[in-house]
């Protein structure tokens, strides 16, 4: 006999691998909670016991999906070569049409929904943030990129990314990963011309 516990996470996988689905056929934009339950063959009174609105459920299966791989960076014990893979992961995310459009979705449904809003800052971005900026101290005290402030670091590489994703709708590539970070490093060597 299989227990609750196991049907719920079966249910709730279901629940998300529909939405993932819908929104690969028809864009974030054009899925409604019914049609996820209809895919997922479950009433709506399901999702909504789960998830208050449409954001926070395509939240939950984002960071499911796509979750810290792409958004944290990692730790191979040099510094730069590990922004760089975060950079690219970042990137291959934003270049994935279901996931860049999820991406956006979210974040733009997060600037109407103060809810959905407060999930994303105080689940994710302030847990990742805290976690990249612990990796840049931690690369700082091996003496690595010494004189960054991490928080400022971070912003300062992420930015221009999410930059051309929701705004510009400039190309996102490796290249411009690396022109980022290598800007970014080069322009605080560099002297600042004030002597």
């Amino acid at each position: 006999m299989e227990s609750t516990t196991g049907r719920t996470a079966r249910s709730r996988a279901k629940i998300l691998q529909a939405a993932l689905d819908l929104c690969a056929e028809r864009g974030y934009n054009a899925v409604t909670m019914e049609a996820i339950a209809t895919r997922a063959q479950v009433g709506k009174p399901t999702l909504y016991r789960w998830w208050s609105s449409k954001g926070t459920l395509f939240l939950d299966a984002l960071t499911e999906r796509f979750g810290d791989p792409y958004f944290q960076i990692g730790d191979t014990g040099d510094l730069v070569a590990d922004l760089r893979n975060w950079l690219y992961g970042i990137t291959e995310l934003f270049l994935d049409p279901v996931s860049s459009d999820l991406v956006v979705g979210v974040a733009g449904t997060a600037q109407h929904d103060p809810e959905l809003a407060a999930i994303l800052h105080r689940q994710i971005h302030l847990t990742l943030s805290g976690r990249n900026q612990e990796r840049i101290r931690a690369g700082q005290r091996n003496g690595q990129l010494i004189g960054f402030d991490p928080l400022l670091l971070e912003d300062l590489l992420v930015a221009p990314l999410w930059y051309r994703l929701l705004i510009t709708d400039r190309p996102v590539s490796r290249a411009y990963a690396d022109t980022v970070l290598n800007t970014v490093l080069g322009a605080a060597a560099s002297p600042s011309g004030d002597a």
